[in-house]
């Protein structure tokens, strides 16, 4: 039944990928936004809710654009309008004055990058590979990971579906899990057994997140935080819970560890907090691949690159991936024959950049001896599931 789950899994895992890398510019979709307006009549309040929902999607699309703390511009209505490409409604309640739905709404990715472009403001489009995130807790009793009192793991379980730059993936915990990876493997930052579990969800990045929570059945409260990693407010200090984040992420290439403290506030449940844990989680994560692939459009590059051709639809393919890259200003043909092809790629940012915006589908973009190059990444083979021993039978 586990393989069988697993196999499920990897198939609709597969789906999504291929689904993502079809339509690359999902991420100017902003879905599920609640919309609630009364007025005079239900198609008054319908307009405004509408109105309203669409300015309310194009912030959490320029938040997700931006680092956290940037000053968005305000587009004027008559801009906002040429913004929208098309939505949908769902969920719709209609009363004589009452308009409440929830709205999905797709934005032209030219006009949006417009709108930054001429405000100044740096942004990101690119989107990160899926992250694995394996949630630690540290209970006075030791450390959890895969049972059932991991209630950081919990935590992430019910958040609803992440529409960042950085797609968040979560392991089952079945048995090939838990033969892949322990605790204290995980605790450890064990590379190689961490790397082959985000290999069993078809990605090649996992992030560690440790939790530790004071005043409840966790750890033993931690010493005072320095500033600037404590997030302590007014509001927050009168509880005097201490959520400490711990949180490395491992890719085939690097490693790199965060450490926050949250302070839980006033009369918020533990529930509450350890989901406000997770909300940080990601923002670091989001932040961090942001602040990798901000573009500016203060010049143009230039870049010639050959291609191996090893089929017509290898050939179509990676045109396409190159001209749904919003960095890439233009894609040109300077030559073709039946083994490779030549281009020349015009793109805003730095040349690290454009590696990086390649790689993340599957292109390796290398420099050699006569010239530069242009491959799809070769597929990596399959982990082997590790052996489990049979029910009832001897470990």
């Amino acid at each position: 039944m586990c393989g069988l789950a697993r196999i499920a899994l990897m198939c609709a895992l597969a789906l999504l990928l291929a689904c993502g890398t079809a339509r690359a510019e999902s991420v100017f979709t902003v879905a599920h936004v609640p919309v609630d307006a009364e007025a005079a009549s239900a198609a008054e309040a319908r307009e405004l809710a509408i109105a309203a929902g669409q300015r309310a999607a194009l912030d959490t699309l320029l938040r997700r654009l931006t680092v956290a703390g940037t000053d968005l511009p305000p587009p004027p209505d008559n801009i906002l309008a040429t913004m929208v490409a098309g939505f949908a409604i769902d969920r719709e309640l209609v009363s004589t004055t009452r308009y409440r739905a929830s709205l999905t709404v797709d934005f032209d990715p030219t006009e949006v990058r417009r709108l930054l472009r001429v405000s100044g403001v740096a942004y990101a489009e690119t989107v990160s590979k899926p992250v694995l995130v394996v949630a630690v807790q540290r209970d006075p009793g030791g450390i959890l990971l895969w049972e059932d009192g991991n209630r950081w793991r919990r935590a992430w379980e019910e958040r609803p579906p992440h529409g960042g730059l950085v797609p968040i993936l979560l392991p089952l915990g079945d048995v090939i899990d838990l033969a892949t990876v322990d605790a204290a493997r995980a605790l450890a930052s064990d590379v190689e057994a961490l790397t082959a579990l985000a290999a069993l969800y078809g990605t090649s990045e996992v992030a560690v997140a440790v939790a530790g929570l004071s005043g409840s059945a966790a750890v033993d409260k931690p010493a005072a935080p320095a500033a600037p990693d404590a997030e302590n407010t007014d509001d927050d200090a009168a509880a005097g819970r201490a959520l400490t984040l711990s949180l490395r992420r491992i890719a085939a290439d690097e490693s790199q560890a965060i450490q926050k403290t949250l302070i839980g506030r006033e009369g918020e449940s533990e529930r509450a907090l350890l989901k406000r844990g997770s909300d940080r989680v990601v923002t670091l994560l989001e932040d961090d691949w942001k602040a990798a692939n901000l573009i500016r459009y203060d010049e143009q590059q230039v870049l010639r690159a050959r291609v191996p051709i090893a089929s017509l639809g290898e050939w179509v393919s990676i045109q396409q991936r190159l001209a749904a890259l919003g960095m890439v200003a233009s894609v040109e043909i300077d030559s073709l024959s039946r083994r490779e092809g030549s281009l020349t790629l015009r793109y805003h940012g730095t040349e690290d950049q454009l590696r990086l915006a390649l790689g993340q589908d599957d292109l390796d973009l290398a420099p050699e001896e006569d010239g530069w190059w242009l491959r799809p990444r070769a597929a990596s083979p399959e982990p082997e599931a590790p052996d489990t021993p049979a029910p009832g039978g001897e470990e």
